[in-house]
């Protein structure tokens, strides 16, 4: 009974952060395209779960980095963890999987991977997109640092001018404090 209990609270956690992450996006005004003066509009988007709907349309990817299909046992052993999609209407532009530690202090990225190959309309921003919904569940569990796990090489600077640092121990980190206004 109590890791049911567990389970749905965090449930109801992950539920919030991104309901406050797309609410954030809702206050922030509409991007301006660099190639035009068409802006992009932030309320098409949608933070929601890797659920099968995800699982589908990842599977139509072209060159994907990770192996997301792994996502679904992850999910079933660690009722801790915040899965995120992010949609641009139909169109899944990116995943994210993050996992505290036991004592909930640092919260782990795990992968993180926006859609490879084509352009879609999200192009660039799933890191920063994934921050809001990161950054509010942290808030949520009380996570003192978020920390990239395993960057890959290509995206350190891209992790780096969203604000992580690397640490003493030579871990790529972020110390949590409202990084969205």
């Amino acid at each position: 009974m109590p890791r049911e209990r567990t389970y749905l609270r965090y449930q109801l956690y992950r539920s919030m952060a991104r309901k406050l992450a797309s609410t954030t996006l809702a206050r922030l005004p509409d991007e301006q395209e660099q190639t035009g003066p068409v802006g992009l509009d932030l309320s098409r988007v949608r933070f929601e779960a890797i659920d099968a709907q995800a699982l589908d349309a990842y599977e139509q990817w072209e060159d994907a980095h990770f192996s997301w299909n792994e996502v679904v046992e992850w999910k079933a052993k660690e009722p801790l963890a915040l899965d995120i999609a992010i949609w641009f209407d139909e169109a899944l532009c990116g995943l994210c999987f993050a996992n505290p530690n036991n004592s909930r202090q640092r919260l782990r990225i795990v992968r993180l991977e926006g859609r490879p190959g084509e352009a879609h309309p999200l192009k660039s921003r799933i890191a920063t997109l994934a921050m809001i919904a990161i950054d509010q569940y942290a808030q949520i569990i009380g996570s003192q640092y978020i920390e990239v796990q395993e960057p890959l090489e290509g995206a350190i600077s891209i992790y780096q001018q969203l604000g992580f640092e690397f640490d003493s121990k030579g871990r790529l980190v972020i110390v949590v404090e409202s990084l969205v206004s």
